[in-house]
Order: structure tokens, then sequence, then C-alpha cells
């Protein structure tokens, strides 16, 4: 009988991490709106607006009133992903290969708005966004271009 309860005591804390991503997952669809819940190992609060988990954001739609901006923070709890960021999609420039500003390449507009490289446990502005017109914007993660999101500027 021991035995079993120390098992079922060590499965627990080897997995506590899954609980932790559940409710950092699941807080913005429970009504929590975008704020992401305290980290389960420090206890800090996660003031981001946007977050990165699993190599997505959370949530993978932003709205902002046109003149406001959002934060984004990296609590991507996979090891070895100590970068990423929220940069808008320029067709053609912000996805390898990256030739469009390469020289002899043709030009690219540069990105509207970035929040830069984030590293894990930081949380930076995402610069830019402030200016933007009312309408639809995708945006990725320079390191990762699979992740995707998409930002609303409403008026």
């Amino acid at each position: 009988m021991k035995g079993s309860l120390a098992r079922r005591g060590k499965s627990f804390f080897r997995n506590w991490w899954k609980v932790g991503l559940a409710v950092v997952v699941l807080l913005p669809v429970l009504g929590g709106g975008a704020y992401v819940a305290a980290d389960p190992i420090t206890g800090q609060d996660h003031p981001g607006d946007v977050t990165a988990i699993e190599n997505n954001y959370v949530p993978g739609t932003v709205r902002v009133q046109q003149g406001e901006a959002f934060s984004f923070g990296n609590y991507d709890p996979r090891a070895g992903i100590p970068a990423h960021s929220v940069v808008e999609i320029v067709p053609g420039c912000t996805s390898p290969p990256y030739t469009g500003n390469n020289p002899g390449q043709g030009t690219c507009d540069y990105p509207r708005f970035s929040s830069g490289l984030v590293d894990h446990g930081h949380v930076h502005d995402v610069n830019g966004v402030e200016s933007l017109p009312p309408g639809t914007y995708e945006f990725t993660c320079q390191v990762h271009p699979d992740m995707k999101g998409t930002l609303i500027v409403e008026e």
C-alpha cells in the first residue's frame, strides 16, 4: 500500500507541468480574458496579454482598439526554446528563406509591428500596433515561422 501511494505521488510531481499548462491554456477559454495564470514553479503572474505555450500563441487572436497596443510574454515550458517573438507577416519576407531583404533579391517592407525576440520568462510590448489602422493582421514568430496568430485592430 505504501509503495502505491509513493508511486502516485512521484507521478503527480513528475507531471505537474501538465496541470500548469492546462490552467494557462484554459484560463482565457473559461472567461479569464487574455490574462495568463501564475507560473506553477515561481508563482509569479504572467503579465503578457498574449503568451507562447507549446509553440502556439495563447490566445491565437488578439483584439485591440485603434491606438492601443498589447504585450507578449514568453512562458513556453518546453525545454530548449529560448526565445519567441510576435512580428507582422510580410509576404515573402518574414519566413525562410528570408530572400526579400538580401542584396540583389528585391526589397521588402519592414514589419509594421514587432515584439523583438523575447527570452523565456520575459515580457515585451509589441511596438507599432498603436499606429495601425483598423484591420486584420497576421503575425508569426521570427524563430518559429510555423507559429501563427491574428491581430484585429478595431475602431
